[in-house]
């Protein structure tokens, strides 16, 4: 069994903090975590992403620091999706992946870091697609096992 928490790290702008809700509860995730989040985000972007939760019945918590999400779900697994890279492994070795699962990406698309046991660096596809792209198709794949139709 598979329970995921996503975690989107670092939001300045109300447009990704509604984009990365939109698609995270659009797959059926049940929380989202905003940590770092500043400017117009923290203003007007959490309110906005607060609502997109009620309409889907799920949790959207607010925390100041990554340490704080990770101190308050203790996930089994963190995958941490980076770009290519040293110590970067592709998202197929994680598919069978179970227990309680946070999935963190940045929300400027910049690389992040995080420090404790279980942690992975991944990525969905070898292309820089920013994070809003790679945590859909990771999503797609963690979440569906998605495949392409015709």
């Amino acid at each position: 069994m598979r329970e995921l928490i996503v975690l989107i790290d670092n939001v300045s702008s109300v447009a990704r903090a509604v984009e990365f809700a939109k698609v995270v509860y659009g797959f059926g995730i049940k929380n989202l975590v905003l940590t770092h989040v500043y400017g117009s985000a923290a203003q007007q972007g959490v309110p906005e992403a607060f609502k997109i939760a009620l309409r889907y019945s799920s949790s959207l918590i607010v925390l100041p620091t990554i340490k704080d999400a990770v101190d308050l779900f203790k996930p089994d697994n963190i995958l941490v999706i980076r770009r290519i890279g040293p110590q970067v492994k592709p998202l197929a070795e994680f598919i069978s992946i179970s227990g309680r699962i946070m999935l963190a990406v940045d929300g400027s698309d910049q690389d992040i870091r995080i420090e404790g046991n279980n942690i992975s660096y991944i990525t969905p596809i070898t292309h820089d697609i920013g994070g809003l792209g790679q945590l859909t198709i990771a999503l797609c794949f963690l979440v569906s096992k998605c495949t392409l139709s015709t």
